[in-house]
């Protein structure tokens, strides 16, 4: 296939229900929905009444640290911001403001831009947050001032590293030199919580195994609850002055994402080229951060951060687009949060770099956390699901065995020549076939009836006194369920046309009714409803050949296919054989057996035949064995030439010429008729719409069969078939 028509094939996909394109537009949503919430929040914080904000300050910008400006200062307060003139450099800010005796006896604080900062009192020097350093690690600063019964003036003075900012309230804390907020005891809860979760479910782990990666969410949690706590510290105390502090703390949050990212990946088990992407741009960041000695070097450096950080977060989103287009178990949520996720970085990157920092907490905070939790929601999950898959694994060689007894369910019932034969016969089978099950349901209980006018007839009572068929029947109605399955007990509905003909119920089942018995039984009501129209809803018995392909069109419809599919490999396989020089005769033998290639998928449980994603290993391994569950049933028959052709195309039409197919046979060694059935199977395959796919173009089906002559078809059939098909066309 060319590389135009893959690149078409991909963004068709993307465009469809499911593809990227649309979960991008779901990860946009969610995006957006997160920013209204916080400007929604601001608006309501900002509308509320701020007690203790000292407002009406005088400012002037100025080129000498530390010394009182010549020069007439502007008001600063909420109507009046900070402003810039042109030509006037912004290295170092001066403020002033008299204060009322009121607020003398309180702690004075001040909030900047992590600024040196230098306080006076009636030209006393009261406070000195290393003013000769180029910037500090914290911008929080906070002084107690003096009670006094008189006005008195205090005078600030900043030096701007980075950013204007200038925020000053008083509060009545005895100590000035730290401060509790909201968000810090929030991110300490968070941060416990997740230790504690860390700590329950490490011995959960030692107890019930197979849970310990659920340890990775409660992980996350409590690193983000760190970082957040560790990134409002600065706000919070000035004893983390020193210009290292401010780096270290910056690397916290940076790298919960870099481990966020990791552990995205992790759910795809694409550990080791993801771990070293992500561990060196991490390692890389935290290099280029530590050697930030300039106010210049640190704006740089948050930047070179936030870009890696992007860089890994597109990655992460590759590697899910990858997976998604695979069909990998949980790709589309995962995708989802990795687009999710990467727009947040972005915009992260972006509020740090301007030093929006409510903002850039926020969208650290919520997509981290969100991440944990959904990943916690996927571990939880797999963990159910690989349990299921072990008790799965446990009785897949038991069902192998079971398909045994339901081709001699289906080849001794069509054995029935009337309804009474039918009746006995099918309760007689079924009852043999639930014990050899478990021979617990020794004990079953059942009852049959059919339809006499408005109401049933009882044709069959063993144990089961006052049975409501017209109850079961309406049931049966409102659910649009011929076989229904419940806890103890399960029902049979044939059809007599569009009415119910008769009803079989079933009870005192023991063990429950896990996934193989529900798939052997639905396996079952296939050939009893076949047997059902060939003897009783008919009246007269049909050719072998022709109940089988009943099954295997209900098996089709079952797949998701259509009849139409059968139609096509029957008249494909029919011109191949007539190209080959077979006989009239044997090719439309032939050509009919091909229907019946896919008939052991009827004993395929259904719940595997309809799973979206991709399957389990032990999941591949059944649907890979209707290959031989088609064959067990059809050689029952093989006495029959064209059973007997249609049970060798069953078993061997998925080998490849290569020998990596089902059975590892080779070249020759496979059946030819199998062969042919293979080529025109797949072609066919290409060519239809599944629920998993679009159709391919004929071209590209033909360009993937050529491609793949010598490995999974045989070349000498491929060029025959491609004749075939440019004879059709013509």
């Amino acid at each position: 296939m060319s590389k135009k028509n893959v690149f078409r094939e991909k963004w068709q996909s993307n465009k469809t229900k499911g593809g990227a394109i649309p979960l991008l537009g779901v990860s946009v949503i969610v995006f957006v929905l997160t920013i209204a919430v916080y400007f929604v929040a601001s608006y309501v914080a900002a509308s509320l009444p701020k007690e203790n904000t000292l407002s009406n300050w005088e400012y002037l910008y100025t080129t000498r640290p530390g010394a009182t400006p010549a020069g007439e200062l502007r008001i600063f307060n909420a109507q009046n911001p900070i402003l810039t003139e042109k030509g006037v450099k912004r290295e170092n800010l001066y403020l002033t403001k008299t204060i009322d005796p009121k607020d003398s006896g309180k702690t004075l604080v001040i909030l900047t831009d992590y600024s040196p900062v230098k306080i006076k009192l009636n030209g006393k020097e009261i406070y000195n947050n290393r003013f000769d350093e180029a910037y500090v690690g914290n911008c929080y600063n906070a002084v107690r001032l003096e009670p006094s019964t008189h006005e008195q003036q205090i005078e600030v003075f900043i030096k701007l590293p980075l950013s204007v900012r200038f925020e000053a309230y008083t509060n009545t804390n005895s100590s000035p030199a730290f401060e509790w907020s909201f968000g810090l005891v929030f991110s300490a809860a968070m941060f416990a919580l997740g230790i504690l979760g860390i700590l329950l479910l490490a011995v959960l782990s030692a107890i019930r195994r197979k849970i310990h990666r659920s340890i990775a969410g409660a992980a996350i949690f409590s690193c983000t609850g760190l970082a957040v706590f560790l990134n409002m510290l600065p706000e919070a105390t000035y004893l983390l002055n020193a210009p290292l502090t401010l780096r270290l703390l910056l690397l916290p949050v940076h790298l919960t994402f870099m481990a966020t990212l990791v552990c995205v990946n992790n759910l795809f088990r694409d550990r080791r080229k993801s771990a070293v992407a992500v561990g060196f741009a991490s390692a890389l960041s935290v290099l280029v951060m530590l050697l930030a000695f300039t106010p210049t070097l640190l704006k740089l450096s948050v930047a070179a951060m936030s870009v890696l950080c992007l860089l890994a977060a597109l990655y992460t989103l590759r590697v899910a687009a990858t997976h998604l287009e695979r069909r990998t178990q949980y790709a589309t949520p995962v995708f989802v949060i990795c687009g999710y996720y990467t727009l947040m970085i972005t915009l992260a990157g972006f509020m740090l770099l301007f030093r929006f920092r409510a903002l850039y907490q926020y969208t650290v905070a919520v997509p981290t956390l969100a991440v944990a939790c959904i990943m916690e929601y996927i571990y939880i999950a797999d963990y159910r699901y690989q349990r299921k898959n072990s008790k799965l694994r446990e009785n897949t060689e038991g069902y192998g065995a079971t398909v045994d007894n339901i081709s001699m369910f289906i080849r001794n019932m069509l054995k029935c020549s009337d309804a009474e034969s039918f009746f006995e016969s099918a309760v007689e089978e079924i009852r043999a076939l639930l014990v050899k099950f478990d021979p617990e349901n020794a004990e079953l209980r059942c009852c049959a009836a059919v339809r006499d006018g408005e109401g049933y007839r009882e044709v069959i009572s063993e144990g089961v006194a006052g049975c409501d068929y017209r109850r079961i029947e309406q049931n049966a109605t409102a659910n649009r369920k011929n076989c229904v399955f419940c806890e103890t007990y399960f029902e049979y509905i044939l059809k007599d046309g569009d009415e119910v003909g008769a009803i079989f119920h079933f009870e005192n089942i023991k063990n429950g009714l896990d996934v193989f018995f529900i798939g052997m039984m639905e396996a079952t009501y296939c050939g009893l409803e076949t047997t059902y129209e060939n003897t009783v809803s008919r009246g007269s018995q049909r050719a072998i050949n022709i109940i089988f392909e009943e099954l295997a069109e209900n098996a089709e419809l079952d797949n998701g296919c259509s009849v139409e599919h059968l139609q096509n490999i029957s008249r494909y396989t029919y011109a191949l054989c007539q190209k080959l020089g077979m006989s009239e005769e044997e090719s439309s033998r032939i050509a009919l057996a091909s229907k019946l290639h896919d008939l052991g998928k009827i004993a395929v449980p259904k719940y595997i035949i309809h799973k979206e994603g991709r399957l389990s290993e032990e999941e591949r391994v059944i649907v890979n064995s209707h290959t031989k569950f088609g064959y067990t049933i059809l050689s029952a028959y093989a006495d029959d030439p064209l059973i007997s052709d249609a049970a060798t195309i069953a078993r061997y039409h998925h080998e490849h010429y290569d020998g990596t197919g089902t059975n590892a046979l080779k070249g020759e060694d496979i059946p030819l008729i199998a062969r042919i059935v293979t080529v025109c199977d797949v072609y066919d395959a290409l060519t239809s719409e599944r629920a998993y796919k679009k159709a391919w173009t004929p071209q590209e089906a033909k360009d993937n069969i050529t491609d793949n002559a010598g490995k999974i078809f045989d070349p000498k059939l491929v060029k025959l078939f491609l004749t075939c098909l440019e004879e059709q066309r013509d």
